[in-house]
């Protein structure tokens, strides 16, 4: 149907106040935004829609056309005609990154004197405290709390997918102005991200770990006898406790991260007793992190205590808490959490030191297989005829299947076409060995080609497999998504490809990379200078932002694809030293050092020479040059 067709229908809907409309919004939403980010120009409203004033604002802020919400607003005067009109505008203009104007609209929504509902009063407290006005910002937030109580639950990342429903504790209460503070900036670090505006992020982490601190020089909070209980057996005193919450188990790529908060324990970059809460159901792959026990203390919740005391024990991570979203280094500077993670893998190898969670593999299973008398892969050999002496390649694509995702919105530009990896496959086959495709059981279908196996389809499929299969493989072929952490951790050589980050990345030395080009309307192709540096760095979370700001990503070609493979095979087979393949590799690398905004961006990866010099003349304007 066409786009203002549709729309007029929702606004039909969203007039009589039908139930349920809200669904109808949210599903329609990726469709909207998928057409936005083609035509950024298009409108939905029209001359109808003046019958509908108010009804137009509440369904084009919730199909996402943020631009024509903000303003239908503004011509038509509509900021502080009710508080759900007053939402749609600030969250229009947040979820544009435009906070100056938000907060311009929180100031004349406050002089209206508008009825707040929870939703707004959190809303507008972010706004706040992205304006420095702090003191506001902790009003809004106490109203929040006091329309919905659910606003007292912790904080710290959305990834913890917390149920809708909570009951607050006393620590909640206790933790008080400060305790608030840490929610709010925590959120809003998270939220500003989203919207293409991370650089604003810092200094928010940096207040939520400032009110961490006023709450640790209060002294230790009042628990209740059940908590007291759990952490004596334990054997964890409160000012030792170092708790490593929900988020950092959820999803695969955030144990990658928890792998490298725990080398930061050992390189002394912080101390006390780790504990980690989880929950069972939300483990992103049991198997992986079964590779933890004994690295630090895991309290499972519903086995090993009840929902009521895990909720307290979590509450407390407003005074002992391990940050998810930001690090205070050695020396006393707050950074985001992944940039303090890149600069502890330098740390960590300039001492060289292993690969814990590999270590960790070997014990566990290997002991596992000797009990069995078994290869936990042998049966996937047999049914496709490796030999045990065969070597193989995983393989692994991010793609739209598994998230259900609609091109040009969230994290669609991170997906990749599994043909521009052929070329590489048949480099594999033909050296001998074998490709085995990781993913998802909707995963796209690996062509019939010799050697290869589409183990994403077949029924061997498991979490367990997953994590046998990459830590037996030569080598890794991926791209910027969950499974690449589990490769990096065991140090296996990975050439991530079709790669594109807002994030410092976690990648050590065995890594090599081709970015994804992303280039302007006008065909220019951002530097890398400007993909490590404000703004375009953040613009590239989102692929909505991006398109938003007229710049589209592309996917890298099977000449990058098949370079960066060919070298990362010369490193499974030790032949770093001299492989050059003829690019001037000394020349190239100096030249892409100088052109990095920070110079740890990458870990202490570096991308493929191919792929830098095929695209030097664009990708390696240094500051100067830019200028």
């Amino acid at each position: 149907m066409p786009p203002r067709l549709v729309f007029l229908l929702l606004v039909l809907l969203e007039s009589i106040n039908l139930k349920g409309r809200g669904r109808l919004y949210q599903a329609y939403f990726p469709y909207a935004t998928s057409r936005l980010a083609d035509a950024p120009d298009l409108r939905f409203v029209s001359r109808l829609s003046s019958f509908f004033r108010l009804s137009s604002a509440r369904v084009l802020h919730g199909i996402g056309a943020y631009r024509e919400a903000c303003e239908w607003i503004a011509v038509n005067d509509l900021a502080t005609s009710s508080s759900h009109v007053a939402f749609a505008l600030l969250r229009s203009h947040f979820e544009l990154g435009e906070f100056e104007q938000a907060y311009r609209a929180v100031l004349q929504i406050r002089a209206a004197k508008l009825e707040p509902t929870s939703h707004l009063a959190h809303l507008t407290a972010m706004i706040e405290i992205v304006a420095d006005d702090e003191a506001a910002a902790l009003q809004s937030m106490e109203t929040a709390c006091r329309l919905d109580s659910g606003w007292l639950r912790p904080h710290q990342n959305i990834a913890a997918r917390s149920g809708r429903r909570y009951s607050p504790n006393r620590l909640d209460f206790a933790s008080g102005a400060a305790g608030r503070m840490f929610d709010l900036c925590n959120f809003a670090g998270q939220r500003v991200t989203h919207v293409g505006r991370g650089d604003v992020g810092p200094r928010l982490y940096e207040r939520a770990l400032n009110a961490q601190a006023r709450l640790r020089q209060q002294g230790s909070p009042d628990i209740s006898e059940a908590l007291r209980t759990l952490l004596a057996q334990l054997d964890v005193s409160l000012d030792q406790l170092s708790l490593i919450p929900e988020e950092w188990t959820t999803q695969i790529g955030h144990l990658g991260m928890l792998d490298i908060l725990l080398r930061m324990r050992d390189i002394g970059w912080w101390s006390g007793q780790p504990v980690m809460v989880v929950r069972p159901n939300l483990i992103a792959n049991a198997a992986f992190f079964r590779l933890f026990d004994g690295l630090c203390k895991i309290v499972s919740v519903g086995e090993d205590v009840s929902e009521a005391t895990a909720e307290e024990l979590l509450s407390l991570q407003r005074w002992y808490g391990l940050n998810f979203n930001a690090f205070r280094l050695p020396d006393g500077q707050v950074v985001a959490w992944q940039e303090a993670g890149a600069l502890a893998i330098e740390a960590w190898e300039r001492q060289g030191r292993g690969h814990l969670l590999r270590d960790a593999y070997d014990s566990l299973f290997r002991a596992d297989a000797a009990a069995n008398g078994s290869d936990p892969i042998r049966g996937l050999r047999d049914r496709y005829g490796m030999k045990p002496e065969d070597w193989y390649v995983c393989l692994h694509t991010r793609d739209a299947a598994h998230y259900f995702e609609f091109m040009g919105t969230g994290q669609t530009h991170r997906n990749a076409p599994i043909e521009t990896l052929l070329d590489a496959i048949r480099l594999i086959t033909a050296r001998g060995g074998w490709v085995v495709k990781l993913g998802g059981p909707n995963s796209p279908k690996l062509p019939a080609l010799e050697r290869t196996v589409d183990y994403a389809l077949s029924d061997f499929r498991s979490d367990a497999m997953d994590v046998h299969l990459i830590r037996h493989a030569k080598a890794f072929i991926g791209t910027t998504s969950g499974l690449t952490n589990v490769a990096v951790s065991f140090g296996i050589p990975c050439a991530i490809v079709n790669a594109i980050t807002t994030d410092a990345q976690l990648w050590n030395s065995n890594v090599r990379f081709a970015l994804k080009p992303v280039r302007t309307a006008d065909g220019t192709m951002l530097t890398q200078r400007q993909l490590t540096s404000t703004p375009w760095r953040w613009r590239v979370f989102d692929a909505a932002v991006l398109g938003r700001n007229g710049a589209q990503p592309e996917n890298n070609s099977a000449q990058d694809i098949l370079g960066t493979a060919e070298e990362i095979l010369a490193i499974a087979d030790g032949r770093t030293v001299e492989f050059d393949g003829g690019h001037d590799g000394e020349r190239l690398l100096s030249r892409w050092r100088r052109a990095l905004a920070l110079p740890y961006y990458y870990g202490t990866s570096r991308p493929s020479l191919g792929f830098l010099a095929r695209h030097e003349k664009e990708f390696l304007l240094d500051a100067a040059e830019q200028d």
